[in-house]
């Protein structure tokens, strides 16, 4: 694997979602997410057209990070290359008439579902090799590119555009200081509403450290003029009292029902933490700002009211959340994600019957600076 850059390359953690098509998988349980990304096709669309304002490059290159499985994991991919072809269908004079060549590369972490997502390859490169008319279309070359988006995935000024939704709030890591032991974070799973200052510090610290890292590694590859659109969950403001409560929360409820129950040791939930952190949008401008290789075109909050179903479906989507730091940090308990899962059941069916939770989403477009 290419170095990282900087010299704090941090030892990234495995969250995948679950692949397939089951009741759990992210394939199942990413309807939010597919709603999400249709607000960044319009970016998305205005970064093509600026890249292609003067003529279409002979090679194109776009890279999806974070794209996990299912069927959102081609559809920000295929509207930067419907947006290539129309370009195409409408040549300006100065327009190149050999074909061009668009590559697109797919990045998750190595333990993410990829042979789902290579299955719907063969019908994505279908619909994208008709004629165009006025032109022809471009050949379209789909590759994986496994690794952390923490680190250096591609050579150096390679790609075009970069696109990513819903995954940088993931940080590469638990803050050490809850790993160990030394900061106990009781009654929550990651920095919210009850967390102590020095867990929102840590959690704070943490996501200062991959961004940059994140942002660095992206100024390496991308090319000047090159844009990165991307969401990301967030929050609406720098108080972590303003976090709207959210799905992934719920399962701090939940395995303290299975402790009352003496199914988990409740040692082990106040020790179980999930590596989330969701900025505000003062705080993720002042990371880019202060970073210093990308100029903000766009950067918008948007609040948004999330519906989760029964009380079957809502279990379903939080064991979808939660299933692979589940099986590793209760080793001990055979069948944790079906166990987890019934309690949460359990655990909703006590609750109203329909659940809506605020989300607040971060759109970004950025555009890497010329030297």
């Amino acid at each position: 694997m290419p170095a990282a850059a900087g010299d704090l390359m941090p030892r990234t953690q495995s969250i995948c979602m679950i692949g397939g098509d089951g009741e759990t998988s992210y394939a199942r349980n990413s309807r939010f997410q597919r709603g999400v990304q249709s607000r960044l096709t319009p970016l998305v669309e205005e970064a093509i057209a600026d890249l292609c304002r003067e003529v279409v490059p002979s090679q194109f290159c776009v890279a999806d990070l974070g794209c996990s499985s299912g069927p959102n994991a081609l559809a920000l991919v295929s509207a930067a290359v419907e947006a290539v072809c129309r370009r195409l269908g409408n040549p300006s004079p100065a327009a190149e008439r050999s074909r061009p060549e668009i590559s697109v590369y797919l990045n998750d972490l190595p333990d993410n579902d990829f042979n789902t997502v290579f299955k719907a390859v063969p019908s994505f490169l279908e619909k994208h090799a008709g004629a165009e008319e006025g032109g022809e279309r471009p050949l379209v070359l789909v590759f994986g590119a496994p690794g952390s988006f923490y680190d250096r995935l591609f050579s150096a000024q390679m790609l075009h555009l970069v696109c990513s939704s819903f995954s940088l709030h993931w940080l590469s890591k638990v803050p050490q200081e809850l790993v160990d032991g030394v900061l106990i974070n009781r009654g929550n799973v990651c920095a919210g509403k009850t967390s102590t200052p020095a867990v929102t510090a840590a959690y704070t610290r943490q996501f200062e450290q991959d961004f940059k890292l994140f942002l660095a590694s992206r100024a390496k590859e991308i090319i000047p003029g090159g844009w990165m659109i991307f969401s990301m969950a967030a929050r609406p403001a720098r108080d972590f009292a303003s976090q709207p409560r959210r799905l992934l929360e719920f399962a701090a409820e939940v395995l303290q029902d299975m402790a009352s129950q003496g199914m988990i040791a409740s040692e082990e939930v106040d020790l179980y933490n999930v590596p989330v952190y969701t900025p505000c949008l003062e705080e993720l401008r002042g990371a880019v700002e202060l970073e210093g290789s990308f100029e903000v075109a766009r950067m918008e909050s948007h609040e948004v009211i999330r519906s989760h179903g029964d009380a079957k479906q809502r279990a379903a989507a939080l064991r979808g959340l939660h299933d692979w730091a589940l099986v590793r940090h209760f080793q001990q308990v055979d069948h944790i994600g079906d166990e987890f899962r019934r309690a949460a059941e359990a655990h909703f069916s006590g609750l109203p019957e329909t659940i809506a939770t605020k989300s607040v989403i971060l759109i970004v477009s950025l555009r890497r600076k010329h030297p």
